[in-house]
């Protein structure tokens, strides 16, 4: 079998005495300042007051883990009923993106509300990160040897430790790099917003809901290579969230289109 890569990596960077800093949460802080930057670089575009991305970083950080968590472990409950503490490790992984998403746009709804600013315009400028963030984040699952895809006998796949194994999986030694294939993906996505938004010929809200369409179709496609029983009829959690959310960004794409006047993008 033709091998490209063998290395198995730690969880642990480094220690400072008693305590461990984990790779894991180094490359989730990156992303988000990563992230940060990008938002206020583009809030200079969109001539909207840097001030409130601030605000926002420290809103959408604390909501974005706390929902992300929450759905994380709504969705394994069968493992965290029996394992309540573990359900508060998240310096171990486990955020499912689906709720973080979801707070992170409550969060901002009400804060727009409350400071009295157009939504579309905010989160315009904060889904363009969103991807570059999510890009960099998924290398946070390599180094905790989760977001693993099927074993594969192809070159491209990852050698796992058997404690990290799933249950029924223990004889396979390397499998789909599931966060490798998303976090390229998630780069293109990137990439198709940036362009279009340097374009300037979408209308408000246009650039978030074509994410949402984006990440969606790229969520439903991967998760036919994760280790997890279909929950629905033949599809996963996930998928069937994914689809909901595409079909929700189509029919507000045409509620804009009909209802709104559109804004300069």
């Amino acid at each position: 079998m033709l091998v490209l890569h063998d290395f198995h990596p730690a969880a642990v960077a480094f220690d400072l005495g008693p305590v461990s800093v984990r790779w894991y949460g180094l490359i989730m802080a990156a992303a988000l300042i990563i992230g940060l930057i990008f938002a206020l670089n583009f809030s200079k575009r969109k001539q909207i007051a840097q001030e409130h991305f601030y605000n926002l970083f420290f809103l959408l950080v604390v909501f974005g883990v706390v929902g992300g968590r929450l759905a994380h472990v709504i969705t394994d409950w069968n493992f965290y009923h029996q394992h309540l503490i573990e359900a508060f490790k998240i310096w171990q992984g486990g955020l499912a993106f689906h709720g973080v998403i979801l707070a992170g746009l409550l969060a901002t709804f009400f804060y727009c509300r409350r400071k009295k600013i157009y939504f579309w315009s905010i989160t315009d400028v904060i889904v363009l990160s969103v991807p570059l963030m999510q890009a960099i984040g998924r290398w946070g699952n390599y180094f905790n040897q989760e977001l693993f895809g099927k074993p594969t006998p192809a070159a491209w796949g990852i050698p796992i430790d058997p404690a990290s194994r799933p249950t029924g999986f223990e004889q396979y030694s390397y499998f789909h790099p599931l966060f490798l294939y998303e976090s390229f993906l998630d780069l293109v996505i990137f990439i198709v917003l940036l362009v279009l938004f340097r374009k300037n010929k979408l209308g408000a809200g246009r650039l978030t809901l074509l994410y949402f369409m984006l990440y969606s179709l790229v969520r439903f496609s991967l998760d036919f290579l994760r280790i997890e029983p279909a929950s629905i009829g033949p599809l996963s959690w996930g998928q069937w969230v994914s689809i909901i959310i595409f079909i929700i960004a189509v029919f507000a794409w045409v509620w804009l289109s009909r209802k709104i006047k559109n804004r300069p993008g």
